[in-house]
């Protein structure tokens, strides 16, 4: 939309507030908003005003399976919804991993366990409330998001050493691990999306790289599932290229935390020689090692996509 400018007074210029933002946004006559310039743009916050601001949503939930259900609830979640409003017909839901029949609200129990100051406050024959019961605060962003990244380097150099050592009971303990950083990412997804101090183009690029992050520890998640399964000892050739994950993970962390040219360099290097390690694998490596070393492998290219993503943030600042 287009808005002219109003001269009030020898020296001041006075553009309007479209109405319908300021309504959502409960901005009234005597409150407060933030002006912030990056170049052209004049960018209107009303973030104060947005962490008060109540979102609320219904949702119908029926005829999901497990996975598609909890998925539901935790990207309305991220999306900053603080009432959830959930209706359901049928009180069982199926996990096609397991092939198991599940209770709808055990499910979504298990979801809101993993997701930071929400809590199901009211339980229906075919229905329930979810609520958020804290206020988000930016000034925990920064601290989160850098949790994210070492509990991932941290998961990485485990997976590492309990196929080094075939060590079981280390491997079992990778979901719990998955669940806790997924926790942490909704998190600051959620943060972003109530209204993020950074400037909208800042904003946009910090979400891709924890939604990118979140991917990284999927990867790391299903490679130790599969590892449990297999019950074997891996190839010495598939634990290096896990080894190399975990330093191009290092690498990445120590760009995203101070950018240099050379350290891009490096991960490009990194990345090649890890395709190198994933092409010279010897014929003998099973079919399941071989699929555990390219799913691992495939971190580097998710890799490659932070690396431009934090590149743009370096220049859009």
């Amino acid at each position: 939309m287009k808005r002219k400018v109003v001269k009030h007074g020898p020296s001041t210029l006075i553009v309007s507030i479209p109405s319908g933002w300021a309504k959502a946004n409960g901005i009234v006559k005597g409150s407060e908003v933030d002006v912030k310039e990056e170049g052209k743009l004049l960018l209107v916050s009303a973030e104060s005003q947005a962490e008060n601001h109540h979102r609320e949503v219904d949702i119908d939930i029926t005829g999901l399976d497990r996975t598609s259900l909890m998925f539901v609830i935790r990207s309305l979640y991220r999306l900053g919804y603080d009432t959830i409003n959930v209706k359901f017909e049928k009180n069982q839901t199926t996990y096609y991993r397991t092939g198991k029949m599940l209770t709808v609200m055990s499910v979504i129990h298990q979801e809101v366990k993993r997701l930071i100051g929400v809590e199901v406050m009211q339980e229906r024959e075919g229905s329930c409330v979810i609520k958020d019961l804290e206020v988000a605060s930016m000034k925990d962003f920064d601290q989160v998001e850098r949790r994210i990244f070492l509990l991932i380097i941290d998961a990485a150099a485990q997976l590492a050493e309990g196929a080094g050592k075939h060590n079981m009971a280390l491997l079992e303990t990778f979901e719990e691990k998955h669940d806790t950083i997924t926790k942490f990412i909704s998190y600051c997804l959620r943060l972003l999306n109530k209204g993020g101090s950074y400037s909208q183009m800042g904003t946009a690029y910090h979400y891709h790289i924890i939604a990118v992050l979140d991917r990284v520890i999927d990867v790391i998640k299903y490679s130790a599932r599969d590892m449990r399964k297999y019950k074997k000892a891996l190839h010495p050739s598939v634990v290096e290229i896990m080894e190399a994950v975990n330093r191009h993970l290092r690498l990445y962390y120590e760009l995203f935390y101070k950018y240099e040219s050379r350290k891009v360099v490096e991960i490009s290097i990194s990345r090649y020689g890890m395709q190198e390690k994933a092409k010279g694998i010897p014929e003998a490596v099973t079919t399941i090692e071989n699929l555990i070393a390219a799913n691992m492998a495939s971190v580097a290219d998710l890799i490659l996509d932070l690396v431009e993503a934090r590149t743009a943030l370096e220049y859009s600042r």
